[in-house]
């Protein structure tokens, strides 16, 4: 009863485990949160997962995707630590033993993490290297806690997550010796008695020792006989080396660039640069590249060695080398060998004054088999070609014949395919016939609900064409307001036309000035004139270009004649200078040509008795495969028709339980659609509702607006009228008192004044246009 208890125990522990990395493997966070995944999981209704399992699972999966970063880099780096135990497929497990380990240990208790790790979802050797490497703080500080400082707080690391897990070193260290038993067979540690059937090993541990190599014997070099007496007085070293240094050097390039920097500043002012929104946005390369110059500068700065300039020393005349017994040896080799080399050209002088006949015949022998060869060489040849150009026929031709009967099997099979394929499509054919008559029933409903619709469609339609109406009828009114305004300012403004008005003379381009000077012309005829001269230049310089280029072509070509003059008397002399070819050449050539034929029809005729053979060999071959792949396509039409009914047979219960699921889901669709329906027609109902609303608070603001501005136009017209109206009594009073004046000073009879008069006497016009001038003033 215990061992069972136990084996239940240790599947639950995997179960957990199981679903855990199930969640992580297959969630993606570009599609869907943590919390709805994990709703919407469909492995999670598993009967034996109750309210703990499930909430166990939970929180292990928001931890696992809340710390996704610190737990990715450490499985990383083991695997990558690791490559011979740790497996990739098993990195999601990886992050949930991570997580425990560095978050839940002191939730979860060192006994269900034994049981965790127990429970057989897991290679051993992998459990126990992960354990060990987690518990290795020189280790962690090696792979991935440069890794982990670039996104989370160095205090944070080192007391919740590696000083947490290092205080229950203690703890854990029985649980790492269990697994490492497990996976090795053995304890690496000597010290501690590890339990029953642990493996030890007695040999003791190898002490590096360095060989024991023959030290090497200084070489003795003899002292020179005397010693060489030599004044060396250098020249003193040059000023200018010493007068500058590196640090000289940066600071006159950076007053350098900060007069560049200044200058260009002065001539491009900031009120010039376009200013984009994309400027605004933060620049991680600038960021990057300016944090890298500032450490380079920093690092730069601990570089102030400043070596000193070497001294140069001028020998004043050459040294004098002393003659040792290798150098005369070394000069008496060379005398000798250079003697040998004259007794060596004088005997060949005397070995070549020999007759040269044996050396003739020699060559001519050789001249023969090399003959004989190449007549050998060429027969192969000429039967190698014609066997491969046969061949290639050959193989041609069975290509097209084996590719027939490929054809023809494969015209087979394409023929069966299409059978199949058209009893799905009749079968299909059917199930769309049903299902486009149950379309056309529900289709009557929906031309219900679309009259409807239009109905009320038309109602707003109505009501908003009369609204329209009333808008149109009050711009009407408003356009004839505008017009009448319109009307009177055109009336004021021709009655100031009918002022006289100073006409100024206007220049005309076509017209002469009339200075009376000679050959007077006007602007246009300038210009013309102009265009012509221009014209006439430009068509000079043209004949001018023209008559260079030609005079240039031809000397070129006085040079290209005389040249094929001197190529032509040549090639004539060389060949008046050709023997005439020998009548025994001839002969020779005519036997040659006959034992060549000779040859060539030996070639034909075993070309022609290989290439027999082979046409058998290929048909025979050709005949069964034939029959071979007759064969095989009768077998696999056996077995077709076999594993058709097969299926079918096997494959019944899954097609109603398939029908029944589409039914389910048909029915669930149905009412979500339903519900979905109601919402939309609750929607559309209150946005109508929203709309009148808007439309008669509009209404309102209009009419508030509309008896405002008439309001307004009232107190316009009655202000106007009243300073017209002072306007006029002011006119009058002044009239008034100018004809007083004219009365008592005279010149009442001038031509000038009666016709002012005269013009006095017509109060209308004048009245008018001055009421129109204030009117237009005061608009």
């Amino acid at each position: 009863m215990g061992l069972a208890d136990a084996q239940n125990e240790s599947a639950r522990f995997a179960l957990l485990l199981k679903t855990s990395t199930a969640l992580l493997e297959t969630f993606n966070p570009r599609t869907t949160t943590s919390d709805a995944y994990f709703q919407d999981a469909e492995f999670l209704q598993n009967p034996l997962l109750g309210e703990v399992e499930l909430n166990f699972v939970h929180q292990v999966f928001y931890g696992c995707h809340r710390y996704s970063k610190l737990l990715k880099l450490f499985v990383t780096s083991f695997i990558y630590k690791e490559p011979t135990t740790a497996l990739r497929s098993e990195q999601p497990l990886y992050n949930i033993l991570a997580y425990l380990l560095f978050f839940r240990l002191e939730e979860v208790g060192i006994e269900n993490l034994r049981q965790f790790v127990n429970c057989g979802y897991g290679s051993p050797p992998a459990l126990s290297g992960l354990l060990q490497y987690a518990m290795d703080k020189e280790e962690l500080e090696k792979w991935v806690m440069e890794e982990w400082l670039k996104h989370y707080d160095p205090c944070f690391l080192e007391e919740e997550i590696m000083g947490r897990l290092h205080r229950k070193e203690h703890h854990l260290r029985p649980l790492l010796n269990e697994m490492e038993l497990k996976a090795t067979g053995m304890l690496k540690s000597g010290g501690e008695a590890g339990p029953p059937g642990t493996v030890k090993s007695k040999r003791p541990l190898t002490d590096f020792q360095p060989f024991n190599l023959t030290a090497v014997k200084p070489r003795l070099i003899a002292e020179p006989d005397h010693h060489i007496e030599k004044d060396l007085i250098a020249n003193p070293v040059p000023g200018f080396l010493n007068k500058t240094n590196l640090a000289k050097i940066a600071d006159e390039r950076k007053r350098q660039m900060e007069e560049n920097k200044a200058k260009v500043a002065m001539k491009y002012s900031a009120a010039d640069e376009f200013t984009f929104e994309t400027a605004q946005r933060r620049d991680h390369a600038s960021v990057l590249e300016e944090l890298r110059a500032k450490a380079e500068e920093k690092f730069m700065e601990e570089c102030t060695f400043q070596p000193q300039a070497a001294k140069r020393i001028v020998p004043r005349d050459d040294a004098m080398v002393r003659q040792t017994v290798a150098s005369v040896l070394k000069e008496d080799a060379r005398l000798r060998q250079a003697m040998a080399k004259d007794a060596e050209l004088l005997k060949q002088y005397e070995a070549e004054l020999h007759d040269a006949s044996h050396f003739y015949e020699w060559q001519e022998k050789m001249k023969k088999k090399d003959d004989m060869d190449e007549e050998a060489r060429m027969k192969e040849r000429l039967i190698q070609t014609q066997l491969t150009r046969e061949s290639a026929k050959e193989a041609h031709d069975a290509s097209n014949r084996l590719k027939g009967i490929q054809a023809e099997h494969q015209k087979r099979g394409i023929q069966a395919q299409l059978d199949v394929r058209d009893k799905e499509q009749e079968a299909e054919l059917e199930e769309k016939q049903k299902l486009v008559e149950h379309t056309c029933e529900e289709r009557e409903k929906a031309r219900i609900a679309e009259q409807e619709v239009l109905s009320l469609k038309q109602e707003t339609a109505e009501q908003r064409r009369k609204e329209k109406e009333l808008e149109m009828s009050k711009k009407k009114k408003e356009e004839e307001l505008e017009m009448d305004r319109k009307r009177d300012l055109i009336r004021q403004i021709r009655a100031l036309e009918r002022v006289p008005r100073e006409s100024a003379k206007v220049f005309d381009r076509a017209e002469a000035p009339g200075h009376g000077l000679l050959e007077e012309m006007s602007m246009a005829e300038l210009k013309e004139r102009l265009k012509v001269m221009h014209a006439h230049h430009q068509r000079a310089l043209f004949e001018k270009r023209e008559r260079q280029l030609a005079k240039k072509v031809g000397e070129v070509s006085c040079e290209c004649g005389r040249d094929q003059i001197y190529h032509y008397e040549t090639w004539e002399a060389v060949v008046c200078s050709r023997p005439f070819i020998n009548e025994s050449s001839g002969k020779q050539r005519l036997q040659d040509e006959a034992k060549k034929d000779r040859q060539r029809g030996d070639v034909l005729m075993e070309v022609a008795a290989r290439l027999e053979n082979k046409k058998k060999e290929k048909k025979d071959q050709e005949r069964r495969l034939r029959k071979e792949l007759h064969e095989i396509a009768t077998k696999q039409q056996f077995q077709m028709n076999s594993l058709e009914a097969l299926e079918g047979h096997k494959n019944a219960d899954q097609v109603a339980g398939l029908n029944r699921e589409v039914l389910r889901r048909q029915n669930r669709m149905l009412q979500e659609q339903r519900s979905i329906n109601q919402v939309q027609a609750r929607e559309r109902a209150l946005r109508y509702k929203n709309a009148e609303s808007d439309h008669q608070e509009y209404a309102d603001m209009q009419d508030l607006v509309d008896r405002r501005t008439q309001r307004a136009r009232q107190v316009e017209r009655v202000f106007k009228k009243e300073v017209a109206e002072s306007f006029c009594h002011a006119r009058d009073l002044q009239r008034s008192h100018e004809l007083k004046q004219i009365e008592v000073g005279g010149h009442s009879a001038n031509a000038y004044m009666k016709r002012i008069a005269h013009t006095s006497s017509l109060p209308a016009l004048p009245s008018d246009d001055f009421t129109c001038k204030i009117n237009s003033m005061l608009s």
